[in-house]
């Protein structure tokens, strides 16, 4: 073994040209695997780190009512590693003014702050660090200038009351209600938070710090978890419930909330995300890009064994000589594997650095692209063990793989086939005769056909990689615009509904004084204002329509399904209901345009229009939606709604509204109603008051009335119209409501925050495209190069027999374009069917993907690839040119 060691290295040493081959595609492999793994595992950092900074640093939450007294046991769960905690709420009287009169704070431990995203809330000062220190709102310094960071506040402690009943410290206010005096308190003022709080809740918001050892037994707290094990978080998370004697809804789940992007980004997934990704496109889409990474990894091997096999062979008559003295086929194959591992040592570390320095560079073009829309701190270029293991893994095993494989075939061989094979590895085939080709390309296209077809094998390798080629960038093409097409196509238009769009949040009816005020802004051309009460809605099952019992077995199929929110219970069933409350103008509108009278609705409370259809599920698609009368409704028939939708809501307000009209048309609002969800309209002055009767959670909801307002797009909307028209919207909402009652935002806005983000997006996918093209393109000529080497006897004697410089250039050129054009066709079916399975998941036909199918990379990376077929074979002809015809028939390696 110590002498096919030593022959080796002498091998290596006197064959340069092909061990530099193999090196030089050992460190692009390298290079390539180091910069996509770098790549993805700084994405896959980066969003860890925006989910932690945007939803915190837990897993799961206690979301039901949970005592200072269960702290310890939670605690002790063996599987628990960390436990952040909020506090009880506490309420500080201010001032006498009439919106916000308090002061609501809650504390927060130090796991909290230093888990949380409360952390980068803090726009000035500091974080609490210890007892006694509060950060409080942005709204409380803008009513209060005189309060600085630093100061100390001394305020009175105590609780919101109604009379003599306590009414919890962040509910809306309540008519009539008074605050009742327990004590006092003393904070310093450390930070300024980002926050603001509606005016509905008559108070400003501060976070405290919380000293655990404060905690009571009887004090109700919110408990935040990390596990030991993230992916036990869906396992563990309910044991800790049920350990604390927590009974399930009517659903069969406990109380609890996940901090689902985060866990997501670990791959931890729950039972109903696995069967949803496995019935979805998503399951699909990471299916596609697992077959794109077995392509890189294929392509690799190929290419590197393209020069592995060069360089046995030419030593294919020394192995055999070495096989006859005694050298076993283990040996001869540990020989070719050894020369792999020597010629990675160099190439291998230089290919990981170099791979760094291409993501450094990536790094800083998306932080340049990206500075202006991003929120956090840069992306930084996380190039790691986490990075550098996976490639450096792939790259050896890449290696071996294309070492194996000659190795392998030489080591089977018996010394005589071995010595004699060397000398048939110079033979081709016999030629046959190509008419076609000497006709259309003469006798320099007929000789550049034969010598594609005499040596077929041993461009296999060569035509298998292009092929590869060709499907990775073109596949990765088709991933990226298919789902740009699917979301274009699926796309919900909201500036058909809106062009600048008010949440008006401070509990109250929009007066009249401010909707005309703001219907009357230079370039507003319609305005809507609504609001929407969800509730609920108790039938037997006869009540289900003949539509719902013949296509979606009942209202007893739709509820055993467990995807839906119908419910059953003693016989009956829980059925969604939305109740929409639209301004008279438009209520008037909307009645008018499907034929129905509104003056009734105007005077009577209890009549609305009904829409009673809903999509069926079970036999319409995405693409094709197939509409279901939903309930069997007659006109003038009293239907009874409560606020309790889910068993979880407190209140138990109920009202009956008398069907006046079914329409056939959903108002012209941006909703998409959920499966199995009865609507009823109305103006909106009925349903506000039917939503202030209902509970603290549902009235919160139901008094928020949203405002649309539509510009002229007679000619084409005018961003900058928008723009303008929502600046002077905000004024007023600025002057009438205040920071903290209103909320907005405007298509311009949204638009351009879709132009960053693509931006962004556009950089990455031409990064990994330029990668795979660079792949490609190195494949190509590694493999050109490779077969030329083998074959300068060949030219030689072509070159004796009176073959000119000109036609063996011609022949070369016609031989490269044959060879080129040969992979794209032979690829041309596998991507037909990647695309077609790709688009038949995403529900995208083909006339709708052309205007999105990547024809100027397509034509433009073919292009690219011929020439450098082309150029490869320049590159080996002037070559050929310059040697003498002598030196060819003698040796046929350059």
């Amino acid at each position: 073994m110590k002498i096919l060691q030593e022959y080796t290295w002498d091998a290596i040493r006197r064959n340069k040209k092909s061990s530099a081959a193999i090196m030089v595609a050992i460190y692009l492999m390298t290079t390539m695997m180091s910069c996509l793994c770098g790549f993805f595992y700084t994405m896959w950092t980066d969003n860890i780190q925006m989910t932690k900074r945007e939803s915190g640093n837990w897993h799961g939450e206690l979301f039901d009512a949970t005592y200072g007294r269960e702290l310890e046991q939670i605690e002790n769960f063996e599987s628990v590693s960390e436990v952040m905690i909020k506090g009880p709420w506490q309420v500080l009287k201010v001032s006498d003014e009439e919106k916000r009169p308090y002061l609501i704070t809650r504390g927060a431990d130090q796991e909290y702050w230093d888990s949380m995203a409360e952390q980068y809330s803090i726009i000035e000062g500091s974080v609490p660090e210890k007892a006694g220190e509060i950060a409080l709102s942005k709204q409380y310094f803008s009513s209060h200038p005189e309060v600085k960071i630093g100061d100390t506040l001394t305020l009175p402690s105590g609780e919101r009351r109604n009379g003599t009943e306590k009414i919890d410290a962040n509910v809306a206010r309540v008519d009539g209600e008074t605050f009742f005096q327990t004590g006092t308190e003393t904070y310093k003022v450390v930070g300024k938070l980002d926050v603001v709080s509606e005016s509905v809740v008559p108070g400003y918001i501060g976070i405290h710090y919380l000293d655990r050892k404060t905690i009571k037994p009887d004090d109700q707290i919110t408990v935040y978890l990390r596990f030991q094990n993230i992916r036990e978080t869906y396992r563990e998370l309910p044991k800790i419930a049920a350990a604390l004697g927590w009974e399930k809804d009517e659903y069969g789940e406990y109380n609890l909330r996940y901090n689902t992007d985060l866990l997501i980004k670990y791959g931890v997934i729950s039972e109903n995300q696995r069967s949803m990704l496995a019935e979805g496109s998503m399951g699909v889409f990471i299916s596609m890009a697992g077959v794109m990474m077995a392509l890189v990894v294929a392509l690799f091997v190929l290419v590197i064994h393209n020069a592995f096999a060069l360089s046995a062979n030419e030593r294919l008559s020394q192995l055999g000589i070495f096989s006859g003295i005694g050298a076993s086929p283990r040996q001869i194959r540990k020989s070719i594997l050894f020369e792999g591992f020597l010629l990675s040592v160099i190439p291998v570390p230089l290919g990981i650095f170099s791979g760094w320095g291409l993501d450094s560079l990536a790094m800083s073009l998306i932080n340049e692209v990206n500075q202006s829309d991003r929120v956090a701190n840069p992306v930084v270029l996380t190039f790691g063990l986490p990075a550098i293991l996976p490639a450096l893994i792939l790259a050896l095993l890449t290696v071996w793989l294309s070492a194996r494989i000659p190795a392998k075939k030489i080591a089977k061989l018996m010394p005589v086939e071995a010595i004699f094979a060397a000398a048939d590895s110079l033979k081709v085939r016999r030629r046959k005769r190509k008419p076609l080709y000497a006709v259309l390309f003469g006798t320099e296209g007929e000789l550049a056909a034969n010598a594609i077809d005499a040596r077929r094998k041993s461009y296999r390798t060569a035509t298998s990689a292009l092929v590869i080629s060709f499907l990775l960038l073109f596949g990765f093409q088709y991933i990226v615009t298919v789902q740009e097409a699917a979301a274009k196509i699926y796309e919900f238009d909201s500036e058909k509904f809106w062009h600048v769009q008010v949440w008006f949040q401070d509990g109250k009816l929009p007066s009249p004084e401010v909707t005309e005020r703001l219907d009357a802004v230079e370039g507003v051309k319609h305005s809507l204002y609504y609001n929407g009460l969800a509730c609920a809605t108790w039938q037997e099952e006869d009540k289900a329509s003949e539509e719902t019992e013949k296509y979606m077995g009942g209202f007893e199929k739709i509820a055993s399904s467990g995807k839906y929110s119908t419910f059953e219970r003693d016989g009956k069933y829980r059925i969604a209901a939305t109740v929409i409350g639209m301004d008279d103008e438009n209520f008037r509108s909307y009645c008018e345009a499907q034929g129905i009278d509104p003056e009734p609705y105007f005077s009577d409370p209890e009549l609305a229009v009904f829409y009673n259809q809903t999509e069926d599920p079970f036999h319409g698609t995405r693409k094709r939606p197939i509409l279901r009368e939903f309930l069997e409704l007659q006109e003038g028939e009293e239907i009874l709604f409560t606020e309790k939708n889910v068993d979880g809501i407190d209140g138990d307000h109920e009202f009956s509204l008398k069907v006046g009209a079914v329409a056939e048309q959903l108002p012209p609002l941006e909703m998409e109603p959920s499966h199995f969800t009865l609507i009823a309209v109305a103006p909106l002055s009925h349903v506000f008051a039917q939503a202030e009767q209902c509970s603290e959670t549902r009235r919160s909801s139901g008094t928020r009335v949203k405002g649309y307002y539509l510009t002229d797009d007679t000619d084409g909307i005018s961003y900058q119209t928008i723009s303008r028209v929502a600046d002077e919207i905000e004024e007023i909402m600025e002057e009438t409501y205040g920071l903290g009652d209103y909320d907005m935002t405007d298509s311009a806005t949204k638009r351009n925050l879709n132009e960053e983000s693509s931006r962004v997006m556009n950089l990455i996918v031409g990064f990994l495209s330029g990668m795979l093209a660079v792949i490609g393109i190195a494949n190509v000529w590694a493999s050109i190069t490779g077969n030329l080497c083998q074959r300068k006897r060949e030219f030689a004697m072509l070159r004796s027999v009176g073959l000119t410089p000109k036609q063996l250039r011609k022949m070369l050129w016609l031989e490269g374009i044959f060879l080129g054009l040969r992979p794209l066709l032979f690829s041309l079916p596998f991507q037909a069917v990647f695309l077609g399975v790709y688009l038949h998941f995403q529900e995208v036909s083909l006339i709708e993907y052309l205007p999105y199918a990547p024809y100027g990379l397509v034509i433009g990376y073919t292009a690219l690839i011929l020439l450098t077929v082309s150029g490869a074979y320049i590159v080996g002809e002037r070559k050929i040119q310059k040697e003498s015809i002598m030196e060819g028939v003698k040796d046929d390696t350059f």
